[in-house]
């Protein structure tokens, strides 16, 4: 999963919507963790851990990565993880009675709010995610296709990531009927997390 579907997984509550971004930018245990962050930011960071290992041992979802073909399969976790939020952006409506751009306006408004309590890398990047409106343009292919080039130039060692778009389109279809088969799934799961955090 990226930014925008762990965004739409976590709660309505600001802490747990911050913590679902900020799992990305921290490593270690969350004990270790739990010094520095808010209990809602921590179950924000723990959902968002927990969705990863769902989604990564899905049977839809391992089937999707079997599809890409080398040299892409190496990097088939990065290219679904940011095409589901270009699927899920695309189906929203079926998953979500919520307005899209009021809901992606709010979480610019809370990141832009709420800066200072972010790790250094994310709290650099929101203005930039604003700016571009990262959340609202992966409904558009071509947004998907650029953010694989950018994270290609990122990697260390040369890659064909930024050449993906070829696997995706390729099998688009295929993807995206996986992904509405994964994803109502996965929304019942993350509920049932959700319960067992807030019992007393």
């Amino acid at each position: 999963m990226n930014y925008l579907a762990h965004l739409f997984l976590s709660s309505a509550d600001p802490d747990e919507q911050l913590g679902s971004l900020i799992a990305d930018f921290t490593r270690g245990r969350l004990q270790t963790l739990s010094r520095i962050y808010t209990p809602g930011v921590m179950r924000g960071i723990a959902l968002h851990r927990q969705v990863d290992s769902f989604t990564d041992n899905h049977p839809a979802v391992v089937r999707s990565r079997q599809r890409i073909a080398a040299p892409y399969r190496r990097y088939s976790g990065i290219i679904l993880d940011i095409l589901y939020d270009h699927f899920l952006s695309r189906y929203w409506y079926e998953f979500s009675d919520l307005d899209r751009h009021a809901f992606i306006r709010d979480i610019y408004r809370l990141l832009l709010a709420r800066r200072d309590e972010l790790p250094e890398q994310l709290a650099a990047l929101v203005p930039r995610m604003q700016q571009e409106d990262w959340f609202g343009s992966y409904r558009e292919l071509a947004m998907i296709e650029r953010v694989y080039q950018r994270m290609s130039g990122r990697l260390r060692r040369p890659n064909q990531l930024g050449g993906a778009m070829v696997e995706v389109r390729r099998h688009y279809a295929e993807l995206a009927q996986e992904f509405r088969y994964f994803f109502p799934e996965l929304m019942v799961f993350v509920e049932q997390q959700q319960e067992q955090m807030n019992q007393p």
